[in-house]
């Protein structure tokens, strides 16, 4: 039987679980997702969405990457909502590029994506060069 500490000691960090890598571009910020989003792990998602302040003066353009998730619970969903509507409240565009086919599922069965901007690649979102 282990102890307590030695059970504690055996939980993995949020750090270990989950990467959040954030770069901006004029006033769009992309933030890609890598491993598991849970309840450990999405109180520093929203701490990297929260540092972006997405302001009108800023950023304006919010994409959150999915494809590197192996893994999302309610909690992940809950922050996606929740950003999602913070984008809406506040004149911000939130787009979301899909993940795993089984991240996709979960977003299908619980309707979720019908209440987001999904796209396939980042690209997507930028219109292509001009044509003279």
């Amino acid at each position: 039987m282990r102890s307590a500490a030695e059970r504690l000691a055996a939980v993995p960090v949020a750090e270990e679980q989950l990467s959040v890598a954030a770069r901006t571009h004029r006033r769009t910020a992309l933030v890609a997702l890598r491993g598991e989003l849970d309840l450990l792990t999405v109180s520093k998602v929203a701490e990297v969405l929260d540092g972006l302040e997405l302001t009108a003066d800023g950023v304006r353009h919010l994409v959150l990457d999915l494809r590197g998730l192996t893994f999302m619970d309610i909690p992940g969903l809950r922050e996606l909502i929740k950003q999602n509507e913070f984008a809406r409240e506040n004149h911000h565009h939130l787009a979301v590029v899909r993940g795993t086919d089984a991240i996709n599922r979960l977003l299908e069965l619980t309707g979720v994506e019908d209440q987001l901007v999904l796209v396939d690649d980042p690209d997507d979102l930028v219109a292509p060069p001009l044509t003279e």
